[in-house]
Parts: C-alpha cells; sequence; structure tokens
C-alpha cells in the first residue's frame, strides 16, 4: 500500500494582511499512484474543502508528496494551483483562528491503551447559516444547522476514489486508520487554533 501525503495551502486575512495557512492529509492507497494522478485528487479534496470554508477564504495550491519515509526519500509528486474560494454560505462570523473541530476515533489505541484520535481543525472565518451568534462565541454549542457541512466534510474526505486505481483511506501519519464505517465526529464547541509563525 502507498502512503501519500496532500497539503492544501489557502489564504486568509488576520491582522491586517493575508495569512497561508495549510490543510495537511495523508492517505493509504493502492501503490500505483504516480505524479498522473496528482490532479484528480487534490480536486476531490479542494471540493471537499470549499464546503466548510466561507468566501473569505481563497484557496491557492494543492501539494502531494510520498509519505512514511525519511524527508530525503519522501518525493514531491505534483504541485497544483488553485484559484477561488470558499462556498459554505456565510452566518455568524468568527474570529480568524477559531476553528471547528472535527475528529475520527482510530481503530487502533496507542500502546497505553487509550484511545486515539485523527483530528481536523477547520478555520473557516464564518460559522454557516443556522448558527447562533452564542455558538459563534463559544458560549453555547453549535447546532446541527452549524454542523451538518462539517459532516459532509468528514464523509468526503474520509475515502477518495481515484480513476483507474482505486480507494484510498484517511490515516494518521503513522497510518492508523479510523474505525471502519466510522464518519467523523463534528464536535460541539469551537477551538482556537493559531496560525504557524515562519
Amino acid at each position: 500500500m502507498a502512503l501519500v501525503a496532500v497539503a492544501i495551502t489557502k489564504e486568509t486575512m488576520f491582522h491586517g494582511a493575508l495569512e497561508e495557512f495549510d490543510s495537511v492529509y495523508y492517505y493509504e492507497g493502492p501503490p500505483q499512484f504516480g505524479s498522473g494522478n496528482v490532479d484528480n485528487f487534490v480536486d476531490q479534496l479542494v471540493a471537499a474543502e470549499r464546503k466548510v470554508y466561507s468566501e473569505a477564504v481563497k484557496f491557492k495550491a494543492g501539494r502531494v508528496w510520498t509519505a512514511g519515509g525519511t524527508i530525503r526519500e519522501n518525493i514531491t509528486l505534483g504541485l497544483v494551483d488553485k484559484t477561488g474560494t470558499g462556498t459554505m454560505p456565510a452566518g455568524a462570523r468568527l474570529h480568524a483562528e477559531a476553528a471547528v473541530l472535527v475528529e475520527w476515533e482510530c481503530a487502533r489505541p496507542n500502546i497505553l491503551g487509550r484511545k486515539v484520535y485523527l483530528r481536523k481543525y477547520i478555520r473557516s472565518q464564518y460559522l454557516p447559516l443556522g448558527a447562533t451568534d452564542d455558538s459563534a462565541m463559544a458560549i453555547s454549542a453549535l447546532n446541527s444547522s452549524a454542523k451538518a457541512p462539517y459532516k459532509t466534510y468528514a464523509n468526503d474526505v474520509q475515502v477518495i476514489s481515484v480513476a483507474s486505481l482505486g480507494a484510498f483511506e484517511l490515516v494518521s501519519p503513522t497510518g492508523r486508520k479510523p474505525k471502519e464505517a466510522q464518519n467523523g465526529v463534528v464536535d460541539q464547541y469551537l477551538r482556537t487554533r493559531e496560525f504557524r509563525r515562519n
């Protein structure tokens, strides 16, 4: 099986300047994955992400590389320029570093027997229509309307089907898989996920 990594780069305004940030995914699938499959793979992930980002977020690029080896062993398979913005209808405004947490419980616990989770933090910049102002300030829990697009996203990114190759399953950087047939869970409250500074 091949382990590939994908980074989707986006940008938004933060403290009066454009801030770039990435969402990084790891997938396990058929070993024949190569540079010819990059565009299709990135397009599917970007399509899933657009549904959970507002128009305040612009998509910039996608990068795919082999994973599982050392930095010297892993190679870039392709870079894809992207344009356009998120398409989620905007409701309540969020602080730029506020994030919705989507997580999958992994099938295998750690060596201490504790549950391990695969987590994605979505900095949408807005909550979807139907969310309350209190939930945007993390005073109250997210309602079902607010969670709906993130639940769809969780389903869309869990398995990516690549033409002529088959299915690639979302895994942790070390290859841990979510439980079989388990969809991601959207946390009730917002989290803060700081932008990384270079």
